[in-house]
């Protein structure tokens, strides 16, 4: 991916590292944060970087270009799309359920669940979750 866009599978995680890497994907390029054209890293090398499967890291490129998100581009490797799809308004409800459920399942209150969320905003956004 860019400087400074970084993509994380956990193997020890219920969802499968091929969903895991496929949402974070799309999610960087409807962010703007992997902008149209843009390059993604080939195939072994994500996968090296990764430490999982060629197959698993294909699939992901093969079910983002179905679905719009990325093409080919020959030699070029595989980039953003230009039309990109329209963003799924219930994936950010989805995601703030789960990371609400883990919140209620560490006990972790409210507030403190608010907090992570901001550092881990500021942490993994664009230019670091700094204003551009």
């Amino acid at each position: 991916m860019g400087a400074g866009v970084i993509v994380q599978v956990d193997p020890a995680s219920s969802v499968p590292v091929f969903e895991q890497l496929r949402e974070q994907v799309a999610r960087l390029i409807a962010s703007g944060a992997l902008p149209v054209g843009a390059r993604l890293p080939t195939i072994r090398h994500l996968a090296a970087d990764l430490g999982i499967a060629r197959g698993t890291v294909q699939r992901v490129y093969d079910e983002l270009a179905r679905d719009g998100w990325v093409r080919s581009a020959g030699r070029h490797g595989t980039v953003v799309a230009d039309a990109r799809p329209a963003p799924d308004a219930g994936a950010l409800d989805e995601a703030a359920d789960r990371l609400a459920l883990v919140a209620l399942q560490l006990a972790v209150p409210g507030p403190d669940a608010h907090a992570a969320l901001d550092r881990a905003l500021g942490r993994l956004g664009p230019d670091g979750g700094r204003p551009s």
